[in-house]
């Protein structure tokens, strides 16, 4: 069945219409929400203008019995050593982190949580132990630090571990200053915060590490900012690992053949003793020897005896004539 053309043109004019009716509800519903985060976030504002807000945790009790691992987001604050929880992009929890110094600084960027695990030990730092139970090497680079004989590698303790890489950054119980760098690239939680973090993420939960936290547009609050842009240091070249010493090689004799001048005699003497005869040195001068190197090769000795004649070639043997018959 064919439309008229004065149908389709009146579709098309309804059609216009209703855009605009369907934009302005998309954006009032934006609003709405904007509105809703901002009014939830006064509490969040609020506390962190309170004095000794670095050394406290905020928690939106009333968000977080909201919060499901599908909710739920994550964001670190490098610069602030501060780390959110978000539930339906308003704060539930504001709380301090430790994250990597200098030389192994914590990588910004977005990340999911790869793995869960309640006990968790690293297999890269940690302590060396010897045979009898001290401590070796207190902190211990598996790639720098061999292992004594006897000894062990003992993993530094990661509870609550919620791994993001797969080179070993995550987020795990460890100490916190508050006010510094100090881990070896992973992020530091109070034993609490990584409790109810690690009931509340999954596998798959949102984590963005920046500069500042990306919800709170910028540092927030007093004294907010504790540390500079952390600039990557090359990693130190990896110390090689001790190894058992060589067992020495016992030294052989040297054998000096006879007539061969030794090792560390003077230049001048030779040896001019008969063959057979033990060999003695006799001290030459420097222009004796000049004048052997330059005589004619073609200068005989006086006592030199001429050659012996060449034989005289074989008479032919005679032939006997034939008998008579």
């Amino acid at each position: 069945m064919k439309t008229s053309a004065p149908s389709r043109l009146a579709s098309l004019f309804a059609a216009i219409l209703l855009f605009p009716g369907c934009a302005v509800v998309e954006d009032t519903r934006q609003r709405a929400e904007k509105q809703r985060v901002a009014k939830q976030n006064q509490a969040h504002a609020a506390f962190r203008t309170q004095p000794g807000w670095r050394k406290q945790t905020f928690r939106n009790e009333e968000l977080l019995a909201k919060a499901t691992a599908q909710n739920t987001a994550v964001e670190i604050a490098l610069r602030e050593q501060r780390g959110i929880l978000l539930v339906d992009g308003a704060v539930a929890m504001d709380f301090p982190v430790a994250t990597g110094k200098s030389s192994h600084p914590t990588p910004k960027g977005s990340y999911k949580i790869l793995e869960k695990k309640e006990k968790h030990a690293s297999n890269l730092y940690g302590r060396i132990v010897s045979g009898s139970g001290s401590t070796v090497v207190s902190d211990a680079d598996t790639r720098d630090h061999g292992v004594p004989a006897g000894g062990r590698f003992v993993g530094a303790p990661m509870p609550y571990w919620m791994r993001m890489t797969t080179t070993g950054v995550g987020m795990h119980v460890g100490n916190v200053p508050g006010h510094r760098t100090a881990s070896h690239g992973c992020i530091r939680l109070k034993k609490d915060t990584a409790m109810q973090l690690f009931s509340i993420l999954d596998v798959g939960s949102p984590v963005t590490v920046d500069s500042f936290a990306p919800a709170l547009g910028g540092p927030l609050g007093t004294d907010s900012v504790v540390v500079a842009e952390v600039t990557a240091k090359p990693r130190p070249r990896a110390r090689s690992k001790p190894k058992a010493p060589a067992a020495p090689v016992a030294e052989q004799p040297v054998q000096v053949a006879d007539n061969q001048p030794q090792i560390g005699a003077p230049a001048n003497e030779v040896s001019s003793a008969p063959e057979g005869a033990p060999a003695e040195t006799v001290p030459q001068t420097a222009e004796s020897v000049i004048e052997q190197i330059v005589a004619p090769a073609t200068t005989a000795p006086a006592s030199a005896e001429p050659p012996a004649p060449a034989p005289a070639p074989a008479e032919p043997a005679a032939v006997a004539p034939p008998a008579a018959p």
